[in-house]
C-alpha cells in the first residue's frame, strides 16, 4: 500500500468512527466573515484636497458665507418700505435689483457636505420707480463652475476615497430682460387667471 493510499484510507476511517458516535465530522466554524466598515477619511485631509482643487471664488464663498438663520431661509421678495428701513443692516443679496437668499443642500457622500445654492426672492426684478418689481424684466440665477469631491463606492485602506467632480452651483441672481416668447405667454397665463 502507498502511503497516499494509506493516509486516505486513514481519514475515511476517522471519519466513519466519528459518525458512528455521534460525530458529523470534523467541527467547522459557521460563523459569518467579518467585514470592515470603511471609515470616512479626516476632516483635515477633505479640507487639504478641497483646497487644493478649488482655488477661486467658491473656496472662499464656502468659508465666509453665513447663512441666515432658520426662521429667515424661506424668505419672499422684498418690500420697498422694509428695505428703506434699515438699509445699513441689509446683506447686499437683498439690497441688489434682483435679490436672492441661500438654500444649503446637504449630501454626505460629497465633501463640502454643507453647499450654499443661491435663489431668487423676485419673478421680475426691483426696477420700477419706487424700487418695486417690474415684470418687464425677469431674475435668473448665475452659476459658477465648482469643483466638489464626490465619495466612490471604493474602499482603500479602510477609507472612503473621493473623486473630484465638477458641478455647476448657483451663486446669486441678476436680472435679464424678458424676451418677447416669455412676455405673452405670462400675459396669457394673466389672463386665464382673470378669467378664472
Amino acid at each position: 500500500m502507498s502511503g497516499r493510499m494509506a493516509l486516505a484510507l486513514l481519514l475515511i476511517l476517522l471519519w466513519c468512527c466519528g459518525s458512528a458516535s455521534g460525530e458529523r465530522g470534523p467541527k467547522v466554524s459557521r460563523r459569518a466573515p467579518r467585514t470592515r466598515s470603511c471609515l470616512d477619511l479626516p476632516e483635515e485631509i477633505l479640507e487639504q484636497m478641497f483646497g487644493r482643487l478649488s482655488v477661486g471664488v467658491l473656496s472662499a464663498f464656502h468659508h465666509t458665507l453665513q447663512i441666515a438663520p432658520p426662521e429667515r431661509q424661506n424668505m419672499t421678495c422684498p418690500s420697498t418700505g422694509r428695505l428703506a428701513r434699515d438699509r445699513s443692516r441689509t446683506p447686499v443679496n437683498i439690497l441688489s435689483l434682483s435679490p436672492w437668499a441661500y438654500r444649503v443642500s446637504h449630501d454626505p457622500a460629497r465633501y463640502p457636505r454643507f453647499l450654499p445654492e443661491a435663489y431668487c426672492l423676485c419673478k421680475g426684478c426691483l426696477m420700477g420707480p419706487n424700487g418695486e418689481e417690474n415684470d418687464r424684466f425677469r431674475s435668473t440665477p448665475v452659476y459658477s463652475p465648482t469643483v466638489i469631491l464626490r465619495r466612490t463606492g471604493s474602499c482603500v485602506g479602510g477609507r472612503h476615497s473621493y473623486t473630484e467632480s465638477y458641478v455647476s452651483v448657483a451663486v446669486g441672481c441678476t436680472c435679464v430682460p424678458l424676451l418677447e416668447k416669455d412676455k405673452h405667454r405670462e400675459q396669457k397665463a394673466k389672463q386665464e387667471k382673470s378669467h378664472a
